[in-house]
């Protein structure tokens, strides 16, 4: 390692065409400098190759090759290598100075908040992804090794530099380089080292992030290598409990001592990150069936770690140098003298260590479970997490979500944990979304895989909603196909008789004060500041004013009017939203298109469950060329109104312009199983069959639109249209 006291030396001399002009910091490879490019006047980072390795040419000759490979790695979340050579007798690379708070100074303050943490853990798996890609492994992940820039991006250091290491295991006899701390267990021993080596070191660094400690421990690197290779951590759940078992599952894949055993690249990593990150379920197995949540440690009291070490190293060694097969030294040292320290702790399972609450009083959920959720001071309910309450009725057991805002990405893994830890006795389970809750469309992943889970365990699965607009955005996205959905809708009705006095006929009424509308017999319980903005709504609608209209709906919306009161506004509302949409589409027809945006704009706020502001909102933005924007609009459309064959066309349109044509296919197929007779579907096939080599069917397709529409397709191909298909391509 490079002592600071030889490496301020170098402060104020010009190396590589950079000036140098602070010590950042030494590390095993070298030293690492704030400088500034002379010829670009840019400060930058300097990193110098220590003495120690400048003096054998390979290592030279390593450092130079694998930096030059690493400069080739483009990626927000890798340090950009900006030059790499030799100036004099020193060794150096030019990097990016990324400011900003290093990862291992933040981990200092404590654990990460979990959202936060995994997006700093996926951003370094996306970075690593990036350089395994172009066959460069780390071999040095760790909290020093990334920083936190003021952007909030967290960025990887010195990637490529550990390869180094190679070819030193030999003569090191145990002598490392990097943090043994985050060490995979094969870079301590004559055992192959692959891009699974990255996986392992930053499960150890997301098991920190999350819960602000590092899996093992020991007094010096010799106890960490002996617990590396063979203890079992406790699952970070354990440690944090506020931590999902389902990520716990993730992490404990990812530091599996054998290289088999975690996940076989980088890019499943992200797979199951983003999994979570998008209220799915990740696809890690439980590890409990094999080990419990907290597993025995390693007793070291009587073992001499350091001489248990280098024994195994030996027997390794005569192994490797025979050319026979190495056995792991997982396997090796507890036939050495490995114990494990007794513990009176029971085994811990998911179901005996999620806790419920009922009353005051808390319990294990197993404990609850075996008493049938008839403790006397429960009153028939448990509740879970915070957000969750569970009811065991006699046919079912419903989970009844509380709150207005959709569930967060911690809240539906831990859903997921209480779901996988209930008896296999029950056989019936509902979830149920009360009156007040937002439903988002993120809510369908879950809701999904709510289902996968309890499908697999035999149960049977009802999703509950409280209010007609949550049934309505789940009935358009298609839930009810293959998931029994409820609709539960309160059936009590407050009514203050204060506000209330009979007309002349008798009939009791309610007077809008600020309006002079009177509340027939048959029209909803509204405060008389709600009647004031409904007979404005009405009159702006016999007016022919609707976007002034949508904009008193929004008021009136924003009284504080509960979701039944919306709910038997709904005409009223359709009302609006149905003039608006009649308006939108004369000025889309006029080829104004900036108007047609804010109106659009407006429908789409007025009712996101409908799917025609969303349509024209993406056909405005195929039309501008903005086609991520436009897909992701007629994706919405689709969700909403999944059998119209005009949203499927035009998405296809959009998916052969950006290249899909495998998705722009698929598009058109649903949209001729929707509409056969959509004529320009046919054409817009055979081009697409064409490109993709497949002439046969695409003269069918030429076949079938010639025969419908009468005319000779051409050889030229026509540009899209950027409206929707005319009269003559819909049904006759």
């Amino acid at each position: 390692m490079a002592s600071d006291n030889s490496a301020f030396k170098l402060i104020g001399q010009s190396i590589g065409g950079c000036k140098i002009k602070k010590l950042l910091g030494t590390g095993g490879m070298g030293a690492v400098y704030l400088a500034n490019q002379e010829s670009l006047g840019k400060e930058v980072a300097l990193k110098i190759l220590d003495e120690r390795w400048a003096a054998h040419e390979r290592h030279i000759e390593g450092f130079l090759r694998e930096a030059r490979l690493a400069a080739k790695l483009e990626d927000e979340h890798i340090i950009q290598i900006y030059d790499v050579g030799t100036d004099r007798n020193f060794n150096f690379i030019v990097m990016q100075f990324a400011r900003g708070e290093n990862l291992k100074d933040r981990l200092k303050r404590g654990p990460l908040e979990i959202e936060e943490a995994l997006g700093y853990i996926e951003g370094v798996a996306r970075g690593i992804s990036a350089a395994h890609k172009h066959g460069i492994v780390h071999r040095d992940i760790k909290p020093g090794n990334l920083v936190i820039g003021d952007d909030g991006i967290i960025k990887i250091l010195d990637f490529g530099l550990a390869r180094l290491e190679e070819g030193e295991k030999d003569k090191s006899q145990g002598q490392f380089m990097g943090s043994v701390a985050y060490m995979a267990p094969e870079q301590s021993e004559y055992m192959p080292v692959d891009s699974r080596t990255d996986i392992y070191s930053l499960g150890i660094t997301a098991y920190q992030c999350f819960t602000g400690t590092l899996p093992f421990r020991g007094e010096n690197n010799f106890d960490l290598i002996v617990k590396h290779h063979c203890e079992e951590p406790p699952a970070p759940s354990v440690v944090r409990h506020d931590v999902p078992l389902t990520l716990s599952r993730v992490i404990l894949r990812m530091i599996a001592k054998n290289p088999g055993d975690r996940y076989a690249n980088i890019d499943d990593v992200l797979l199951d990150l983003k999994l979570m990150r998008r209220h799915q379920l990740p696809a890690a197995p439980e590890p409990w069936s094999r080990r419990p949540l907290n597993p025995h440690p390693v007793d070291l009291t009587a073992i001499k770690s350091e001489e248990m070490y280098r024994n195994a190293l030996k027997a390794q060694r005569a192994c490797f140098v025979d050319n026979k097969p190495v056995v792991p030294m997982r396997e090796l040292m507890p036939k050495m003298g490995v114990v494990y320290r007794a513990s009176n702790d029971p085994d811990l399972v998911p179901a005996s260590f999620l806790e419920v609450k009922g009353g005051e009083k808390r319990m294990p959920l197993a404990f609850a479970a075996m008493k049938q959720f008839e403790l006397r001071d429960v009153k028939g309910d448990l509740e879970y997490a915070e957000r969750f309450r569970i009811f065991n009725h006699a046919e079912r057991l419903v989970i009844r979500v509380k709150g207005q805002t959709s569930l967060g990405i911690t809240e539906v893994q831990r859903l997921f944990d209480l779901l996988e830890a209930l008896p296999a006795e029950i056989r019936s389970i509902a979830v149920a979304l009360e009156p007040e809750y937002s439903a988002m469309g993120s809510d369908i992943r879950w809701v999904v895989d709510t289902y996968n889970i309890l499908d697999k365990r035999n149960c049977a699965f009802t999703l509950i909603v409280g209010s007609m607009e949550n049934h309505t955005t789940f009935v358009n996205l298609g839930i009810d196909s293959h998931i029994k959905l409820e609709l539960e809708l309160e059936r009590s009705a407050s009514i203050s008789l204060e506000r209330l006095k009979p007309d002349e006929s008798g009939v009791v009424s309610e007077v809008g004060q600020d309006s002079g509308y009177v509340k027939g017999s048959g029209e909803p319980d509204l405060t008389p500041g709600a009647w004031a903005l409904v007979g404005q709504i009405r009159e702006l609608l016999s007016s022919n004013e609707p976007v002034e209209a949508a904009r008193a709906w929004r008021r009136l919306a924003a009284e504080g009017l509960d979701r039944l009161q919306l709910h038997s506004l709904h005409e009223l509302k359709g009302s609006i939203y149905d003039a608006l949409l009649a308006i939108a589409k004369e000025t889309y027809d006029a080829d104004d298109f900036e108007s047609a945006t804010e109106l659009f704009n407006q429908l789409i706020d007025l009712e996101p469950g409908r799917y025609e502001g969303h349509y024209y909102k993406g056909l405005l933005l195929k039309a501008d060329g903005k086609l991520e924007y436009a897909q992701a609009f007629l994706t919405q459309a689709i969700l909403a109104a999944p059998d119209e064959a005009d949203l499927f066309y035009h998405r296809a349109i959009v998916r052969s312009r950006v290249d899909d044509l495998e998705g722009a296919l698929r598009d058109l197929d649903m949209c001729l199983t929707h509409n056969p007779r959509l004529v320009n579907a046919y054409y817009n096939r055979a081009k697409l069959h064409k490109r993709m080599g497949r002439d046969d069917l695409s003269k069918r397709d030429l076949v079938m639109y010639e025969r419908l529409s009468g005319k000779k397709a051409t050889r030229s191909i026509k540009a899209p249209t950027t409206r929707p298909p005319t009269k003559a391509a819909e049904p006759e």
